[in-house]
């Protein structure tokens, strides 16, 4: 039943291995310039961002100034504002929301209430025993 159990857990793990090294599907579809531009105009201008163009290039930086054709890019650790039209971008990140980082903040604590709750559950089931003291018998 052992040798199951064991040829079982490295299959999987081999599995898991080769399934977590395949590249990950293009399902996402190119956005159009509306939308972008409705994204862009969502976050405003100073957001950081990260906008991949149709020619391939990914560029960092934040919203400097919003129009009705394009907007402009401040680069990071680049002074000069560069221009990027709505029709180039093929997909927009913005990073975690206040959304995301509350999950990610809950999930911390909850595990280390958990982890406390367990510890000193297993501290107290585990603690040693004294033994009792032996009775003496009364004087005659």
């Amino acid at each position: 039943m052992k040798a199951i159990k064991n040829l079982l857990w490295k299959c999987v793990s081999i599995l898991s291995i080769f399934a977590l090294m395949m590249p990950a599907p293009a399902v996402a579809k190119p956005l159009d310039a509306d939308s972008a531009r409705s994204k862009i105009v969502k976050r405003g201008v100073g957001a950081w961002v990260c906008v991949e163009e149709r020619s391939g290039i990914l560029l960092i930086g934040r919203i400097a100034s919003i129009n009705t054709d394009g907007f402009g890019l401040q680069l990071e650790n680049y002074p000069e504002v560069t221009p990027v039209s709505y029709a180039d971008v093929t997909r927009l990140r913005f990073g975690l929301s206040g959304k995301g980082i509350g999950i990610i903040v809950g999930a911390g604590v909850a595990v280390a209430v958990i982890s406390a709750v367990v510890m000193h559950h297993e501290f107290e089931a585990n603690k040693a025993q004294l033994p009792s003291t032996p009775t003496m018998p009364p004087f005659p």
